[in-house]
């Protein structure tokens, strides 16, 4: 896969506001459309980190319920504000806040979310120990309604194909609030995906990848909050963002074929489950008429959603147990095998 462009025109817009700090150690971006009653929050737990110097890079994606006049209140000499005229979306408001970038790390945070003690801290000292580290994963909380839970990663290092297995699997989860990734890589790839909508994060990791090592981070460092009306929360995105997503990496139509249909499946079986046997066939067949190789019949497919399933829980409790050939190896020869 080629890099795009993403990153070359980013500086075409000028900031509202410069943070003053000379010299940060990593920088933070931040994108936001229309989270006004949640940015302050997101941007309060940033600030609330004194554990290493950071610039904070909020990008306003053109929002229109006052953000922009919230923002222009901040008085902090770590903030650097940039406005876009008119909304571009979260992926293009990333790749701007990173030409902004004075740092050569940098790490991102959506403003639905926050950070917790040590996010930037630790990635950051664990990249500055390891410089063949070039991206880094935290574990971290999440809020569904009354629901809390902890998603786990292990503290761990990876090899390049290692990472881009793992992350097509769905066995490790990129979110975007827990990326901590260098500069010069992400030029190298071409920072994010303008034309995605989602599973941006999931498609970064998978290029990165393919020139560098990468790392989890056992500790939970931020703290994911679903919204209602967030890309990620609707059923009716998902099949169209997995089919781009599956277009985008070859290794979907080659080593990871069969998980390629294990998550169609699963999501496949979800509606099953809710009785949206409508959508099940609608999303199916969509599948079937758009994704090559074409997927198998739908009783095969659900058949190796069973067995992928059972491996996938297999590699993740792997992963988390420490068993032998799965623990923090050394950053030269990441110790797991697939």
């Amino acid at each position: 896969m080629t890099p795009h462009d993403g990153l070359s025109t980013g500086l075409r817009d000028a900031p509202l506001r410069t943070a003053r700090i000379s010299a940060p150690a990593i920088s933070v971006v931040l994108p936001t459309f229309n989270r006004q009653n949640k940015l302050r929050e997101a941007i309060s737990s940033v600030l609330a980190l004194s554990e290493v110097a950071f610039e904070l890079i909020v990008v306003d994606d053109g929002s229109t319920d006052g953000t922009d006049a919230e923002l222009m209140r901040l008085d902090d000499e770590r903030v650097t504000v940039v406005r876009l005229g008119t909304s571009q979306g979260a992926n293009a408001a990333r790749n701007l806040g990173i030409a902004h970038a004075r740092a050569s790390i940098i790490a991102f945070l959506d403003s639905d979310d926050i950070y917790l003690p040590g996010r930037l801290e630790q990635p950051l000292s664990l990249m500055r120990q390891n410089p063949h580290i070039g991206i880094v994963l935290s574990s971290f909380t999440t809020e569904k309604g009354p629901k809390r839970t902890v998603l786990e990663m292990p503290q761990r290092f990876y090899s390049g194909n290692e990472l881009l297995r793992l992350t097509a699997r769905h066995i490790l989860a990129p979110t975007t609030s827990g990326l901590t990734v260098r500069r010069d890589v992400l030029e190298i790839v071409g920072g994010f995906d303008p034309a995605l909508k989602r599973m941006q994060d999931r498609d970064l990791v998978m290029r990165v990848a393919g020139h560098t090592m990468g790392a989890t981070i056992a500790r939970p460092l931020w703290h994911k909050r679903w919204q209602l009306d967030g890309i990620s929360s609707s059923q009716a995105t998902y099949i169209p963002a997995l089919i781009e997503l599956i277009e985008r990496h070859e290794i979907f139509q080659d080593e990871e074929l069969a998980f390629r249909d294990y998550l169609i499946a699963r999501h496949l079986v979800a509606h099953a489950r809710a009785i949206r046997l409508r959508r099940l066939w609608r999303d199916y067949a969509k599948v079937r008429s758009l994704v090559v190789p074409r997927p198998p019949r739908l009783l095969r497919l659900i058949a190796k959603y069973v067995g992928c399933h059972r491996e996938r829980r297999r590699l993740q409790r792997q992963l988390l147990s420490g068993e032998p050939g799965a623990g923090m190896g050394s950053p030269q020869h990441a110790s797991a095998s697939l």
